[in-house]
Protein backbone atom coordinates (compact mmCIF):
# COMPACT_ATOMS: atom_id res chain seq x y z
CA UNK A 1 0.00 0.00 0.00
CA UNK A 2 1.07 3.38 -1.19
CA UNK A 3 0.73 6.60 0.97
CA UNK A 4 0.39 9.41 -0.84
CA UNK A 5 0.96 13.32 1.28
CA UNK A 6 -0.90 16.32 -0.18
CA UNK A 7 -0.48 19.95 1.14
CA UNK A 8 -0.41 23.76 0.25
CA UNK A 9 -1.86 26.78 1.77
CA UNK A 10 -5.83 26.84 2.11
CA UNK A 11 -7.31 26.80 -0.96
CA UNK A 12 -4.85 25.85 -2.89
CA UNK A 13 -6.76 22.64 -4.15
CA UNK A 14 -5.91 20.22 -2.53
CA UNK A 15 -9.01 18.22 -2.53
CA UNK A 16 -9.48 18.73 -6.50
CA UNK A 17 -6.23 16.53 -6.54
CA UNK A 18 -7.01 13.99 -4.02
CA UNK A 19 -10.21 13.50 -5.83
CA UNK A 20 -7.78 12.56 -8.85
CA UNK A 21 -6.27 9.92 -7.18
CA UNK A 22 -9.81 8.83 -5.39
CA UNK A 23 -10.65 7.93 -9.29
CA UNK A 24 -7.55 5.58 -9.42
CA UNK A 25 -8.71 3.75 -5.85
CA UNK A 26 -7.32 5.66 -3.61
CA UNK A 27 -8.84 6.30 -0.12
CA UNK A 28 -8.77 9.92 0.68
CA UNK A 29 -8.49 11.00 4.13
CA UNK A 30 -9.27 14.83 4.72
CA UNK A 31 -7.20 16.36 7.56
CA UNK A 32 -10.08 18.51 8.03
CA UNK A 33 -12.77 16.19 7.25
CA UNK A 34 -10.84 14.49 10.17
CA UNK A 35 -11.21 17.49 12.38
CA UNK A 36 -14.25 18.71 11.93
CA UNK A 37 -15.99 14.89 13.23
CA UNK A 38 -13.29 15.11 16.09
CA UNK A 39 -15.04 18.06 17.06
CA UNK A 40 -18.18 17.47 17.47
CA UNK A 41 -17.07 13.47 18.57
CA UNK A 42 -14.21 13.47 20.54
CA UNK A 43 -14.77 15.08 23.94
CA UNK A 44 -11.81 15.28 25.20
CA UNK A 45 -10.10 17.65 22.24
CA UNK A 46 -13.57 19.54 22.95
CA UNK A 47 -12.55 19.91 26.88
CA UNK A 48 -8.88 20.58 25.75
CA UNK A 49 -9.80 23.50 24.02
CA UNK A 50 -12.48 25.10 26.21
CA UNK A 51 -10.27 25.33 28.94
CA UNK A 52 -7.11 27.01 26.19
CA UNK A 53 -9.56 29.18 25.11
CA UNK A 54 -12.24 29.45 26.65
CA UNK A 55 -16.11 28.64 26.88
CA UNK A 56 -17.29 31.18 24.92
CA UNK A 57 -15.96 29.46 21.98
CA UNK A 58 -19.08 26.79 22.22
CA UNK A 59 -22.65 27.63 20.98
CA UNK A 60 -25.14 25.42 21.85
CA UNK A 61 -22.74 23.14 23.45
CA UNK A 62 -20.65 22.89 20.52
CA UNK A 63 -17.72 24.30 19.16
CA UNK A 64 -17.89 27.31 17.02
CA UNK A 65 -15.49 27.02 14.53
CA UNK A 66 -15.89 30.83 13.84
CA UNK A 67 -15.04 31.74 17.00
CA UNK A 68 -12.86 29.88 17.65
CA UNK A 69 -10.78 31.38 14.19
CA UNK A 70 -11.04 34.90 14.59
CA UNK A 71 -8.78 33.98 18.14
CA UNK A 72 -6.18 32.02 16.11
CA UNK A 73 -5.97 33.77 12.73
CA UNK A 74 -4.46 37.18 12.37
CA UNK A 75 -0.98 38.82 12.84
CA UNK A 76 -0.99 39.24 16.66
CA UNK A 77 -2.69 35.33 17.26
CA UNK A 78 0.70 33.67 16.20
CA UNK A 79 1.19 31.96 19.66
CA UNK A 80 -2.34 31.22 19.73
CA UNK A 81 -2.54 29.17 16.78
CA UNK A 82 0.61 27.05 17.64
CA UNK A 83 -1.51 26.39 20.73
CA UNK A 84 -4.66 25.09 18.73
CA UNK A 85 -2.20 23.19 16.48
CA UNK A 86 -0.31 21.53 19.21
CA UNK A 87 -3.80 20.18 20.65
CA UNK A 88 -5.33 19.11 17.55
CA UNK A 89 -2.54 17.71 15.66
CA UNK A 90 -1.94 14.59 18.46
CA UNK A 91 -5.91 13.73 17.95
CA UNK A 92 -6.01 14.04 14.15
CA UNK A 93 -2.43 12.27 13.92
CA UNK A 94 -4.28 9.52 16.11
CA UNK A 95 -7.45 9.01 13.37
CA UNK A 96 -4.55 8.56 10.58
CA UNK A 97 -2.75 5.86 12.03
CA UNK A 98 -5.63 3.78 13.15
CA UNK A 99 -6.97 4.41 9.01
CA UNK A 100 -3.66 3.85 7.91
CA UNK A 101 -3.02 0.12 9.89
CA UNK A 102 -7.05 -0.95 9.29
CA UNK A 103 -6.13 -0.36 5.25
CA UNK A 104 -2.59 -2.17 5.24
CA UNK A 105 -4.74 -4.95 7.09
CA UNK A 106 -7.11 -4.48 4.31
CA UNK A 107 -4.50 -4.66 1.36
CA UNK A 108 -5.72 -1.27 0.09
CA UNK A 109 -3.74 0.52 -2.93
CA UNK A 110 -2.94 3.45 -0.81
CA UNK A 111 -4.72 6.41 1.00
CA UNK A 112 -4.31 10.25 0.09
CA UNK A 113 -3.07 11.98 3.12
CA UNK A 114 -4.94 15.30 2.55
CA UNK A 115 -3.49 18.00 5.28
CA UNK A 116 -2.74 21.77 5.08
CA UNK A 117 -0.39 21.33 7.69
CA UNK A 118 1.07 17.61 6.91
CA UNK A 119 4.36 18.64 7.57
CA UNK A 120 3.78 20.46 10.71
CA UNK A 121 2.13 17.26 12.06
CA UNK A 122 5.03 15.40 10.60
CA UNK A 123 2.28 13.39 8.74
CA UNK A 124 4.74 13.61 5.71
CA UNK A 125 7.24 11.34 7.33
CA UNK A 126 4.95 8.67 6.99
CA UNK A 127 4.34 8.87 3.38
CA UNK A 128 5.72 7.20 0.41
CA UNK A 129 5.62 10.61 -1.49
CA UNK A 130 4.65 14.36 -0.63
CA UNK A 131 2.77 16.85 -3.21
CA UNK A 132 2.45 20.50 -2.93
CA UNK A 133 -0.34 21.93 -4.46
CA UNK A 134 -0.29 25.79 -5.19
CA UNK A 135 -2.23 28.45 -7.07
CA UNK A 136 -2.74 31.99 -7.55
CA UNK A 137 -3.80 34.08 -4.35
CA UNK A 138 -6.90 35.77 -5.48
CA UNK A 139 -7.63 32.01 -6.71
CA UNK A 140 -7.45 30.90 -3.18
CA UNK A 141 -9.19 33.96 -1.30
CA UNK A 142 -11.79 33.19 -3.84
CA UNK A 143 -12.31 29.47 -2.88
CA UNK A 144 -12.17 30.29 0.85
CA UNK A 145 -14.89 32.52 0.70
CA UNK A 146 -16.86 30.22 -1.50
CA UNK A 147 -15.88 27.34 1.02
CA UNK A 148 -16.32 28.53 4.46
CA UNK A 149 -18.73 31.68 3.73
CA UNK A 150 -16.45 34.00 5.55
CA UNK A 151 -15.18 37.59 4.44
CA UNK A 152 -12.14 38.64 2.38
CA UNK A 153 -10.90 40.00 5.38
CA UNK A 154 -11.62 36.65 7.01
CA UNK A 155 -10.01 34.72 4.48
CA UNK A 156 -7.02 36.82 4.45
CA UNK A 157 -6.14 36.15 7.40
CA UNK A 158 -5.96 32.98 6.85
CA UNK A 159 -3.76 33.07 4.20
CA UNK A 160 -1.49 35.54 6.11
CA UNK A 161 -0.97 32.64 9.06
CA UNK A 162 0.03 29.97 6.75
CA UNK A 163 3.60 28.96 6.12
CA UNK A 164 4.88 30.65 2.43
CA UNK A 165 4.83 28.40 -0.80
CA UNK A 166 8.91 27.93 0.01
CA UNK A 167 8.40 26.09 2.65
CA UNK A 168 6.20 23.39 1.50
CA UNK A 169 8.03 23.11 -1.63
CA UNK A 170 11.63 22.31 0.03
CA UNK A 171 9.81 19.75 1.62
CA UNK A 172 7.72 17.60 -0.83
CA UNK A 173 8.43 15.41 -3.71
CA UNK A 174 7.00 17.57 -6.58
CA UNK A 175 4.98 20.61 -7.02
CA UNK A 176 1.53 20.57 -8.76
CA UNK A 177 -0.25 24.13 -10.34
CA UNK A 178 -4.16 24.08 -9.69
CA UNK A 179 -5.26 27.23 -11.04
CA UNK A 180 -8.57 25.71 -12.25
CA UNK A 181 -6.77 26.10 -15.90
CA UNK A 182 -5.44 22.81 -16.24
CA UNK A 183 -6.78 19.40 -15.89
CA UNK A 184 -5.43 17.07 -12.67
CA UNK A 185 -6.04 13.77 -13.65
CA UNK A 186 -2.94 13.50 -15.87
CA UNK A 187 -0.60 14.52 -12.67
CA UNK A 188 -2.12 11.74 -10.74
CA UNK A 189 -2.30 9.28 -13.18
CA UNK A 190 1.66 10.02 -13.56
CA UNK A 191 2.55 9.95 -9.90
CA UNK A 192 0.29 6.58 -9.82
CA UNK A 193 2.59 5.00 -12.34
CA UNK A 194 5.61 6.04 -10.50
CA UNK A 195 4.83 4.42 -7.63
CA UNK A 196 3.43 0.95 -8.40
CA UNK A 197 4.91 0.73 -11.47
CA UNK A 198 4.01 -2.50 -13.91
CA UNK A 199 1.42 -3.01 -11.41
CA UNK A 200 -0.93 -0.13 -13.33
CA UNK A 201 -0.12 -1.97 -16.60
Amino acid sequence: MKIIGITGQSGSGKGYLSTEFAKLGYIHADADKIYHDLLKNCTSLKDELVRTFGADILTNGEIDRKILGKKVFGANNARKLAKLNKITHKYVCREYIKLIVALKEQDSKGIIIDAPLLIEARLHKLCDFNIYVYCDEEVRIERIMKRDSISREAALLRIRSQKPWSFYATQCDTAIPNNGILPLDDYAKSIDNLLHGESNE
